[in-house]
C-alpha cells in the first residue's frame, strides 16, 4: 500500500494533504524519515507516525454530525487550555472535523474519519451550501443585502459573499438566515464588519443536506441513511 494512501485511509487528513506532510518530513516509517509519498508499506507490520502521531486504520468510515456550543474551539488540542470540540465525542474511532467554526460560533460541525470526503466538502471549488443564522440588531436593509449578494470586500484581498434567505424579528433582535458557498476564514463576521452590521452571534445550522435535527448543544449523533446516501451523491458526481 502506497504510504500517502494509507496516511489519507486514517481519516486525519486528505491524500493531497499526506503527500505534502510526507514531502515536508512530517512522516516516519519504522522510525526512519521518508519523503517520498509513493513508496509501499505493510499497513499491518509496519508503524508509521504523522507529526510524532502513530496511525492506526479504521476499519470502518464514520461521519456525525456534533452541535458545538459556544466557547469551544475547533481543534484537537489547545495550547491556552481552552475546551475543545474534541472533549464532546468519543475518542474512538479517530475523527477529524470538517472545516472549523470559530470558538463564538455554534452549531453543526461535521467529523469524519474519511480524508477525501472532508478535502471534498471544504474545497471552495464544490461550493457546498452552509446554512447560517446571525442575529442582528436591525433589519438589513436592501441596498445592503444587494451588496453582500454580489460580494463586499472583507479585507486581507479578499470578498466575501452570501445568499441572504430571510429576516425575521424574535423578542428583541433580527435573526438573519444566511447561506455560505466558500467557505473563507471567519467569512460571515467579517460582512458583517466591513457591511457596518452589528453581529449579536452566530450558529451554523446546516451543512449541505445535514441539519442539527433534534440535537441540543454538546451533543452529537451519527448520520442518517439519507445524510449518508446524500454524501455518496455529490461525491460521485466530482
Amino acid at each position: 500500500m502506497k504510504l500517502f494512501k494509507f496516511i489519507a485511509s486514517s481519516g486525519i487528513i486528505s491524500r493531497r494533504k499526506a503527500q505534502e506532510s510526507i514531502k515536508l518530513a512530517m512522516v516516519t516509517v519504522n522510525n526512519v524519515l521518508i519523503m517520498d509519498p509513493f513508496v509501499d508499506i505493510d499497513p499491518i507490520k509496519d508503524i508509521v507516525r504523522l507529526d510524532d502521531q502513530k496511525i492506526v486504520l479504521s476499519s470502518t468510515i464514520t461521519t456525525i454530525a456534533l452541535y458545538k456550543p459556544k466557547g469551544f474551539i475547533s481543534s484537537r488540542s489547545d495550547e491556552m487550555g481552552r475546551k475543545t470540540i474534541f472533549n464532546l465525542i468519543p475518542r474512538k474511532p479517530f475523527l477529524n472535523h470538517v472545516g472549523r467554526l470559530d470558538k463564538d460560533t455554534t452549531g453543526l460541525i461535521l467529523l469524519t474519519n474519511d480524508g477525501d470526503l472532508s478535502q471534498f466538502l471544504t474545497h471552495p471549488k464544490n461550493k457546498i451550501p452552509k446554512e447560517y443564522i446571525a442575529e442582528t440588531n436591525d433589519i438589513i436593509d436592501k441596498k445592503t443585502i444587494q451588496k453582500i449578494e454580489r460580494g463586499i470586500f472583507i479585507g486581507s484581498g479578499e470578498k466575501g459573499k452570501a445568499k441572504i434567505v430571510s429576516q425575521e424579528k424574535i423578542k428583541k433582535t433580527i435573526h438573519v438566515k444566511m447561506i455560505l458557498r466558500q467557505g473563507k476564514k471567519n467569512e460571515i463576521r467579517r460582512i458583517f464588519k466591513f457591511s457596518g452590521l452589528k453581529l449579536i452571534s452566530l450558529k451554523r445550522i446546516k451543512f449541505g443536506n445535514i441539519t442539527l435535527d433534534q440535537l441540543k448543544e454538546g451533543q452529537w449523533r451519527e448520520l442518517t441513511k439519507k445524510e449518508k446516501q446524500y454524501l455518496k451523491k455529490i461525491t460521485r458526481k466530482a
